[in-house]
This record gives C-alpha cells, sequence and structure tokens, in this order.
C-alpha cells in the first residue's frame, strides 16, 4: 500500500544526526572535500545505466548534486576532468552558485580498451591519487558518483571517527552477493586482489570518505589490483572501478586497517527505482542517495531555476511506485537470459598465468616475486585442496608445485581443468633426490637456481598461446 508520508518535506535531521556523543567528539569539525569525476572520452563506452547520448549530461548532474551539498550545509562539490577547459565553458550557462568548482586531471597512466564498459569510471583512481595529495591535515575527501543527491546533513561524529580510523566505504556485499551468488564475487576479488582475502567484502563505487594518509596506502595496492583487472577483465562478472578499489580495500583490511561501514550509518544508500531491497523510508533517512536509475530525473533539475530536494524526492517516489509493478518481471527475464548464457558459454580463458603451490608458506616467495615484476599473473595456494579448487576457478596456463608430498599428485589438480586446456605442470622438488612425479612436465631439484624456475615458467607461457574465451 502506498505511503502518503514519504511525500512529505520534511528532511530535518534524524536522532542519528543530532545526538552529541559522551565522549565530545563531536564539538570538533571535519574538513571534507566532496569532488566527482566528469571525465568526458566521446568514443568511449559509457554507463550501461546511462542512456543520454550527451557526454555532458554527467556535468548536469554533478550541478544537481552540488547544489543538493550546499543545501544542506556541505562544502561546494569539486569535479575533477581531463577536459577541464570544456567543462567551465558548459558550466557558464549555470548560475554562479551552482557550479562546482573544476580541476584538471593530469594525464593517466591506466590503460583499458576504450570499448570497456563503464570505461571512465576507472579513472576515479586518477582523481583519488590527484586530490588526495592536496588535502590539509585533519581533512576527509568525500569521493562521490555524480549521480547522487544529498538529503541531510552528514553525522559529524561519524565524519569523525572516519577521520581518526582514515577511511569510511560503502560495502554492499549483501546486494552484489545475492544478486550474481557469493562464489563468483568472491572469486572475482580474489583474481584481482591476487590472494585468498580473509573476509572478502565488495565495496560500492558511490561513495568512499578518506584521509591523505589512507589514500597513500591505497593507491599503490589499487594500480597492482588494477593490472590483474586488466589480464581478467573478460572474464570478470563486474568491470569498473568497484572491481580494482574493493579489492584493493579487502587487502588493506586483511593487513588490519579497519574500515567504517558508511551505509550502516546511512550516510548514503544505493536506490533503483522499483526495487524492494530496502522500504523507501529507509532511504529517506540516508544523507546522501545514489539514483543510478534516475540519472535523466537529475539532469534535469540542473536546468530548473531553483534547487529543491523535496521535488525531486517526489519525483523518485512515484517512479519507485510505478516500477514495483514490473520490478519482478524484470528480474525473472534477467535470471532466464544470464541463465541462458551460461548455458551455451565456452570453457572460460585463463585469469592467471600461474597458479603455484607452496605448502612451505613461503618457499616459493622469491619466484612469485620475480614473475610478478616479469609482468607474470601469480596466483598462490597453500594446500593441494586450496590448489584444486583455484586451478578449477582460474584455468591456469601454468602450475608450479614446491613439495614433493605424497598428496600432491600432479592428477589431482589435471582432474579439475579442461583437458583441451591442460596447463603445464612444474615441479620443484624440497631436495635433491628425484622422485617420481607422474604427469609433471618439468622437474627441478631443491637445489635450482629460482631464475632456471622463473625461465622455465615464461618459456612455458610462450609456447601455450591465450587460451580461447
Amino acid at each position: 500500500m502506498f505511503d502518503a508520508a514519504l511525500l512529505r518535506k520534511s528532511f530535518a535531521p534524524t536522532v542519528r544526526q543530532t545526538t552529541s556523543s559522551s565522549s565530545g567528539m563531536s564539538h570538533r569539525s571535519v574538513g571534507v572535500v566532496p569532488c566527482s569525476l566528469v571525465y568526458i572520452e566521446a568514443d568511449s563506452a559509457g554507463s550501461p545505466n546511462c542512456t543520454s547520448v550527451d557526454p555532458y549530461c554527467y556535468v548536469e548532474q554533478a550541478i544537481t548534486l552540488n547544489r543538493s551539498l550546499k543545501a544542506v550545509g556541505l562544502p561546494a562539490l569539486t569535479v575533477a576532468t581531463n577536459v577541464a577547459g570544456q567543462v567551465m565553458h558548459y558550466l557558464e550557462k549555470v548560475d554562479a552558485d551552482a557550479r562546482p568548482h573544476v580541476v584538471q586531471l593530469s594525464p593517466s597512466a591506466l590503460t583499458l580498451p576504450k570499448i570497456t564498459r563503464f570505461y571512465s569510471a576507472h579513472f576515479k583512481l586518477d582523481m583519488m591519487e590527484q586530490l588526495g595529495a592536496t588535502l590539509h591535515e585533519g581533512e576527509l575527501l568525500m569521493v562521490l558518483d555524480t549521480d547522487m543527491l544529498a538529503l541531510r546533513p552528514v553525522d559529524e561524529e561519524l565524519l569523525l571517527r572516519c577521520q581518526t580510523i582514515g577511511v569510511g566505504a560503502f560495502d554492499i556485499s549483501d546486494q552484489e552477493f545475492s544478486a550474481y551468488g557469493d562464489a563468483r564475487v568472491i572469486g572475482d576479488l580474489e583474481t584481482v586482489a591476487g590472494a585468498r582475502l580473509q573476509n572478502p567484502r565488495w565495496f560500492g563505487g558511490e561513495i568512499l570518505l578518506a584521509s591523505a594518509g589512507f589514500i597513500a596506502a591505497l593507491v599503490p595496492r589499487a594500480h597492482a589490483c588494477f593490472e590483474r583487472y586488466t589480464h581478467a577483465i573478460h572474464e570478470l562478472n563486474h568491470n569498473g572501478d568497484e572491481a580494482f578499489i574493493s579489492a584493493a580495500l579487502n587487502l588493506l583490511a586483511d593487513e588490519g586497517v579497519p574500515i567504517i561501514d558508511l551505509g550502516a550509518h546511512r550516510v548514503v544508500g544505493r536506490h533503483w527505482s522499483g526495487n524492494t531491497h530496502r522500504d523507501l523510508r529507509w532511504f529517506k533517512g540516508c544523507s546522501l542517495l545514489h539514483l543510478p536509475g534516475c540519472k535523466r530525473l537529475l539532469e534535469r533539475q540542473a536546468r530548473r531555476q531553483g534547487f529543491s530536494a523535496a521535488h525531486v524526492w517526489r519525483s523518485v517516489v512515484v517512479r519507485h511506485e510505478i516500477n514495483r509493478t514490473v520490478w519482478p518481471l524484470r528480474r525473472w527475464v534477467r535470471a532466464q537470459v544470464r541463465h541462458r548464457m551460461r548455458r551455451g558459454a565456452a570453457q572460460p580463458a585463463a585469469r592467471v598465468d600461474v597458479l603455484v603451490l607452496d605448502p612451505d608458506a613461503g618457499r616459493l616467495s622469491q619466484l612469485v616475486s620475480r614473475l610478478t615484476s616479469h609482468g607474470v599473473y601469480v596466483m598462490s595456494a597453500l594446500s593441494t585442496e586450496e590448489a584444486r579448487n583455484e586451478a578449477r576457478r582460474l584455468n591456469p596456463r601454468v602450475i608450479v608445485s614446491s613439495s614433493p608430498l605424497g598428496a600432491v599428485d600432479a592428477r589431482d589438480l589435471l582432474d579439475t581443468v579442461d583437458a583441451r586446456h591442460r596447463p603445464v605442470m612444474i615441479a620443484l622438488s624440497t631436495d635433491d633426490a628425484r622422485l617420481d612425479w607422474a604427469h609433471w612436465d618439468t622437474w627441478f631439484p631443491g637445489s635450482a637456481d629460482p631464475s632456471d624456475v622463473v625461465q622455465a615458467v615464461k618459456q612455458a607461457l610462450g609456447s601455450r598461446q591465450p587460451h580461447a574465451s
């Protein structure tokens, strides 16, 4: 039944946003620098969620976001772009109060095909790196997507906690796991991370609160994850910044860095019109709304004479009520399409070059480091069972094992991969005694120079063309 209370204009601060902490933290203020990426490449693939053919539609979304941020008392938005001159010229027709700040991004070192879905979003990493370096002591960079709307102030005490820890991110694992299957999502995360993760989580790309120190730690890990991501991009379920940024955040979490979940505190909510994942009343209590299905609505607001968050919210409510009736049918159709695609899919391409089975948890670390330095994509496993699972999931081109334990029989690993794409099997013994390792293609004694093993792996990779997808 429709709830008329949802149409009321009130966006007064909620209890959680006005209650002061007994610790007195809320008496301090936190400097926040909201920023969004507007990366314009006319011949690139845009977001599948964007129906506009105008590349400047993201500028219009940024105008609406900027208006809403200022309406709730947050600083003006900074737009980072690769075409600052063109964006500033476009903004000349907008009232000065509605214009976001514009900064020019330095040329990017990131390379990927322009036909990649969410192509522009990948360069969010450049924005974080470059703007993060400009932050003053105690400031937080607030990375936002342009298709967002601010409804309420952000809880000051939560900002202080993010400032103290260094980061707040939006954990959407519940949505991703239920939509695509936890095994698939976790598998993709670990492929991009290049490691087995302790507690894999998927983080939404629409918001990140981060200090300069945290960004300095995140960026190099994100660049390494980006390299693995581009190598496996055609086999991943998701294309875009969320894949490699989430992987980098997981790596930091595994190193003991705590990450505040902004969704749990209702700093942000991702709302799809018609989706019943959460009640609309929950979204109305959020500080910021991400509206990926309402981009055109946000673009139209940029052209209005005045800004009203209540007007936008009413439009969101009405659209939701209309689309709610067709949402189940849409989900069913998509499920049928995915099922048919999986049934007719061919053997997936190799998602890593080399799988290293290292039961000694470090004996082959030098080998892994050398292979990685040569641009080889490596995944490590600590047990035969883990190696079997990874071989089945990642379809490696070469498998290297360091121990002649009886359990490590090549057949145990070969049984898990497609016989048409048998990997090269390389064994490195724990001593100099040659053992009968059936089905292994190359054997090295324990005293072998690691560079010889690296050379054998490179030769094996050179003799095997990547598997056809």
